[in-house]
């Protein structure tokens, strides 16, 4: 019974920590993208405050 429980527990524990791991993975790479993002629009005329609200609405659909 113990060993079905420690396992459990074990499987839990890494599915969380697997997660985490993915979440932090998908926000940095959105962050580099937003930051790419912005450049570009930054390059293409736009300044800073509409290249981040066009930016940020791109990314929200």
């Amino acid at each position: 019974m113990r060993t079905i429980i420690t396992l459990g527990v074990g499987f839990w524990l890494g599915r969380q920590l697997y997660i985490n791991h993915d979440k932090r993975v998908a926000r940095a790479k959105e962050t580099r993208l937003k930051r790419r993002l912005v450049s570009f629009l930054k390059e293409k005329d736009l300044d800073t405050k509409n290249a981040q609200k066009q930016a940020n609405q791109l990314l929200s659909n």
